[in-house]
């Protein structure tokens, strides 16, 4: 029994080195040993893989700028209507991006204006106080909007 214990534990003992020299040496060690590349060529890889990496994401932040222009332009160019509803009122602005972002992450156009000293974001406007309540109370069972939103008249 004793001996099966010794072994079994010199079994384990050989594979955590194995492995440990796995996790230490990661894939330098299977591309060169197993698949048989060099070196060089799996440094020309990775620099090749980091390059089309950067590549996509200069296109994805190229892509999102152009978006966000876009909104900028279309909100410049849209006359907002007097009724609001507001959904946050935050003296920091990074706040009220992100307040603004959630809502538009949930199909919403949300504004952002500043009134009293404070950056308001109102979720959608409408032109008759009516229609700013209706839509407000089927808001407030939404479970991303606050339940102290309130409609505001600019």
């Amino acid at each position: 029994m004793k001996k099966i214990i010794i072994a079994f534990s010199v079994t384990v003992m050989l594979a955590i080195i194995l492995l440990l020299g796995l996790g230490l040496t990661g894939c330098d060690w299977f591309n060169t040993s197993v698949l048989g590349k060099s070196k060089k060529a799996v440094s020309e890889e990775r620099i090749a893989d980091k390059e089309n990496l950067d590549s996509i994401r200069n296109a994805e932040r190229i892509k999102y700028e152009a978006l966000i222009a876009k909104e900028k332009e279309d909100a410049k160019n849209q006359t907002p209507k007097p009724y609001h509803i507001i959904v946050g009122a935050f003296e920091e602005r990074p706040n009220a991006d992100n307040m603004s972002n959630l809502f538009r992450s949930n199909g919403y156009s949300p504004l952002l204006f500043d009134y009293g000293g404070l950056t308001h974001v109102s979720a959608v406007s409408f032109e008759t106080l009516q229609e700013a309540e209706t839509a407000l109370r089927n808001m407030l069972n939404l479970s991303y909007c606050p339940e102290d939103a309130w409609v505001f008249k600019r």
